[in-house]
């Protein structure tokens, strides 16, 4: 027996065509889900054919609140600009670790790990990064307030929910290149031999996207130089 998301689903009836799909929960808002894709800003500096490009992955995102499988066309969408956008800056032929004798044209996996090895892709140019550093950062002053929890003999320790803890070194070891190094050429593969999964938890690939984009065609600023996709952006 077929599950019903592995079911073909025919084309959808014209009166439901705004209808959002089932598979969202009762309780997502589409507020939400296109606030998502407001905040993936390319900055001004990416070409104009990859900004339409990657404005084509967020309109499909966003139009999966109505056509579920649109999620996969998504992120397809993304890797595909993703690709063509490290071609921009890259030489026609790349050193023989990174593109083979044989192979016309470098593909996403020598890009992505050519990019890293000549700094042109760094960790702190994704919000994941510092992300994971800020969670880290807070499990480790819990930590601490429990050891002085321990160290005093208290029950309970009154604690400002709101109060700032800074990173440090430490809680920066997560190496986030490691893991794109083979994940983003991995997804691409799949999506372009079939094999992509129905999943609506493709946002993670497309904020990568964007965020690698922004790295690579930096905003020039005349008295701090290039900034990275934390500093400010505007949409195509």
């Amino acid at each position: 027996m077929m599950v019903p998301w592995l079911m073909a689903e025919g084309l959808r009836d014209v009166a439901l065509m705004h209808d959002r799909d089932p598979r969202h929960g009762a309780m997502s808002s589409v507020d939400a889900h296109h606030q998502l894709m407001a905040d993936l800003r390319l900055h001004s500096t990416v070409p104009e054919h990859l900004r339409i490009s990657f404005d084509t992955a967020r309109n499909l995102y966003l139009y999966a609140w109505h056509v579920y499988r649109f999620y996969p066309v998504a992120e397809a969408q993304a890797l595909v600009t993703l690709e063509a956008g490290l071609r921009e800056v890259m030489p026609y032929r790349l050193p023989p670790a990174y593109q083979r004798p044989k192979q016309e044209r470098a593909m996403l996996f020598g890009l992505v790990n050519h990019a890293i090895d000549i700094g042109l892709i760094r960790n702190e140019g994704f919000s994941r990064w510092h992300r994971a550093a800020a969670q880290s950062a807070r499990e480790r002053a819990t930590w601490a307030r429990l050891e002085v929890m321990e160290r005093l003999g208290l029950q309970e320790l009154e604690i400002d929910p709101h109060e700032p803890v800074d990173v440090i070194p430490e809680d920066q070891g997560w190496d986030l290149l490691d893991v794109l190094r083979r994940s983003l050429s991995t997804r691409r593969n799949a999506h372009a031999h079939g094999e992509g999964g129905l999943t609506p938890s493709v946002y993670g690939t497309l904020e990568l996207v964007c965020e690698i984009l922004n790295q690579v065609f930096p905003v020039s600023d005349a008295k701090n130089g290039p900034q990275n996709s934390s500093g400010e952006s505007e949409s195509g």
